[in-house]
C-alpha cells in the first residue's frame, strides 16, 4: 500500500462521514423541534415527554459513536502511514498528519463539549414548565 492509497482511503471515508454528520445534524434539529413544541404548549403528557427523551438521546449516541469512529479512523490512517513510513519516504502532509493525530482522544473535550450542550438544551427545553 502506498501513501496516495491511504489518501484515497481517507478520501472515500470522509465522504461517507460527511453524510452520516449531516443526517445526524438533521436528526438533531428534529429534536430541537420537538423539544420546542413541547416547551411551547406546556402541557405534554409524560409519555411523549419519555419519548422524545429517548429520541434525543439515542441521536446523541449515534452521533458520539460516529465522532469516536472518526477519531480512530484518523488515528488508523496516521498508524498506516508510520508502516508505509518504515520502506519509503512520506511527504510533509503525512508526516504532519501522523505528528496531529498521535495521542488523539478517542472523544476531544470540544467534541464532548458539542454534544453535552445539545442534550442538555434538548432535555432542558422538554422538562422544563415554561416561565409564565
Amino acid at each position: 500500500m502506498t501513501e496516495m492509497d491511504m489518501w484515497n482511503l481517507l478520501a472515500g471515508f470522509m465522504s461517507g462521514n460527511a453524510v452520516w454528520f449531516l443526517g445526524y445534524i438533521v436528526a438533531i434539529w428534529l429534536g430541537f423541534r420537538m423539544t420546542s413544541n413541547i416547551y411551547m404548549n406546556g402541557d405534554a403528557p409524560v409519555i411523549g415527554k419519555l419519548l422524545v427523551t429517548a429520541y434525543c438521546l439515542s441521536v446523541a449516541a449515534f452521533m458520539t459513536m460516529l465522532m469516536i469512529n472518526t477519531n480512530q479512523l484518523f488515528q488508523d490512517i496516521a498508524t498506516g502511514f508510520a508502516v508505509i513510513g518504515e520502506t519509503e519516504s512520506l511527504s510533509a502532509t503525512a508526516q504532519g498528519f501522523i505528528d496531529q493525530v498521535s495521542g488523539l482522544p478517542a472523544l476531544s473535550p470540544i467534541q464532548m463539549v458539542f454534544l453535552g450542550s445539545i442534550v442538555i438544551m434538548q432535555v432542558l427545553q422538554t422538562w422544563m414548565k415554561k416561565a409564565s
